[in-house]
């Protein structure tokens, strides 16, 4: 017992901190239970500290937040004519990008270019933001410069659009083998729950 009391007082309460959760990361009370939940997450992101319980999630992972080919942004567009595309209809107009309106041609860029600062705030908006998924991007559209979804939106995607260099990967790190993960659980319920299957105070 005097053992125990020197053991909680060398090892303050939850002092044993997680890794594989870098937003939340989790205290627990012995080693014991944090090698159980890191046994539970078997698969390792390859650009950052992140663990996942299955292969799906892990890639689902690295495709959104770290495999970023591709990045939009307003910045990205060459000025007032990048914004307008021929029209999908086949009348020979111009469509805005933003909202899917129609312009005659030949164009007057001075009438195009008030709608844009009129009702898109064209260039009012931080030039430094970056999305790294085309639904951010056009939610940003939509609350930040009065958007409206239909084919002229694909259009202005494509033209806000710009490449981006591939991410550096991690050393990598093994997947824990089944029967490592199986023993270290194993170990934990013995020492927790005793061969009784009741709750017993031990000492490590």
């Amino acid at each position: 017992m005097e053992h125990s009391r020197q053991s909680s007082l060398a090892q303050p309460h939850g002092s044993h901190v997680c890794e594989c959760c870098p937003k939340k990361p989790k205290q627990f009370e012995s080693e014991e239970e944090l090698r159980l939940h890191e046994s539970e997450k078997q698969y390792t992101c390859a650009y950052c500290p992140n663990r996942f319980k299955n292969k799906n999630e892990a890639e689902r992972h690295q495709n959104s937040l770290h495999l970023r080919r591709h990045s939009w942004s307003c910045a990205a567009l060459a000025g007032v004519e990048a914004a307008f595309h021929t029209s999908p209809n086949g009348n020979g107009t111009d469509v805005c990008g933003y909202c899917g309106e129609e312009f005659s041609n030949p164009p007057q860029w001075d009438i195009r270019a008030e709608h844009l600062n009129q009702k898109h705030k064209f260039g009012e908006c931080n030039l430094a933001k970056k999305f790294f998924r085309a639904d951010h991007f056009r939610q940003h559209l939509k609350h930040s410069h009065a958007g409206t979804s239909g084919k002229w939106t694909n259009m202005l995607e494509n033209a806000c659009m710009k490449d981006e260099p591939p991410p550096e990967k991690r050393a990598a790190t093994k997947r824990l083998p089944m029967d490592r993960a199986h023993q270290i659980t194993q170990v934990y319920v013995s020492k927790t729950f005793g061969c009784s299957g009741q709750y017993e105070e031990t000492t490590t």
